[in-house]
């Protein structure tokens, strides 16, 4: 994915891909600090209703915490989540697709660790 940041605040940005396949995609990774994620949006792109499931994964332990599990998609559906939290250092959000093309776009929006600027709200 690729990143810009969401307005003039030193630190917020967002993150924005594909989900391609029908394997866990890495839709974000705190890799150098914890991060504070403010929101996860999908959408289904291509008029199908795949299963999505969504989870947070702890690497070090090899541990996926459900946020979503494997539900229908109605084609062309928005699925966004607001409510935010903490991803420890090293742990990711990915995403899983029931469809082998995917078939999801994605963006999701976090407070930078390594921001120049730690006066965040």
């Amino acid at each position: 994915g690729w990143w810009r940041p969401m307005n003039n605040e030193v630190g917020k940005e967002t993150v924005f891909g594909k989900i391609t396949g029908n394997t866990a995609t890495v839709m974000f990774r705190a890799l150098t600090g914890a991060a504070v994620i403010r929101s996860i949006q999908l959408c289904e792109n291509a008029g199908s209703t795949p299963n999505l499931t969504i989870d947070i994964y702890d690497t070090d332990n090899a541990v996926a915490y459900l946020k979503r599990r494997a539900i229908a998609v109605t084609a062309g559906t928005e699925i966004l989540y607001t409510n935010e939290f903490v991803l420890p250092q090293g742990w990711s959000i990915r995403a899983t697709s029931s469809d082998a093309a995917g078939k999801f776009d994605y963006c999701v929006s976090y407070d930078d660790p390594d921001a120049t600027s730690r006066g965040r709200p």
